[in-house]
């Protein structure tokens, strides 16, 4: 992530971050090692949050740390004019493909209701929070076809799918009237990149 932050504290400009890079940002299994690498000009110090504190030298360098869950590290350039912050995640994942499945309902809500299949631990407590959030509820029974005007299946790993690790999930999103029809839920499928569309 990148944060550039130029504005003054008593006219003394405030230290700028121009690059602050975890890599890789994704692991896989019990964890593993990461680089943290950050660029910054105007500072006479920089931190590292969590437990790295003062990293030298100040105006740029590398660091390796071992994460064995997911973590957002906070990088904090202090000089005399001021700090600037910014922050890099590095997302611990499941090994994929996953086993875990459950169902989204949000019928009541939206008039769809989205079964997955194939997913690790992490990807389903993040769906469950997220279905909750939409103000769904969240089960294993598989959604209801009475009435499904049509199916979508989307891929995983994209845009707003909640779906950060399971490169091998699968996502049936459902459509029930009285919120769409064919004609609609089919436009709507449509929206996302790499979707199909099954009618009925």
């Amino acid at each position: 992530m990148l944060a550039g932050c130029g504005s003054t504290s008593g006219g003394t400009a405030k230290p700028v971050i121009h690059s602050f890079v975890a890599a890789p940002a994704k692991v896989i299994g019990d964890g593993g090692t990461v680089d943290l690498t950050w660029s910054v000009t105007g500072a006479d110090s920089t931190t590292i949050a969590p437990d790295l504190g003062q990293v030298t030298p100040p105006g740029g360098g590398s660091v390796s740390r071992h994460v064995a869950a997911t973590t957002l590290f906070t990088l904090t350039a202090t000089g005399a004019g001021g700090s600037a912050t910014t922050t890099a995640q590095v997302v611990v994942c499941d090994p994929d493909p996953g086993s875990l499945g459950g169902t989204c309902n949000l019928q009541s809500v939206a008039g769809q209701c989205i079964d997955f299949s194939g997913l690790g631990a992490s990807d389903r407590d993040a769906l469950i929070t997220l279905c909750g959030q939409l103000g769904g509820q969240w089960g294993t029974t598989p959604c209801p076809t009475t009435g499904r005007v049509g199916t979508c299946q989307v891929p995983p790993l994209g845009p707003r799918t909640g779906i950060t690790c399971s490169a091998s999930a699968g996502i049936l999103e459902r459509y029930y009237p009285p919120n769409y029809g064919t004609s609609s839920a089919q436009s709507i499928c449509a929206t996302v990149s790499g979707s199909t569309f099954t009618p009925g």
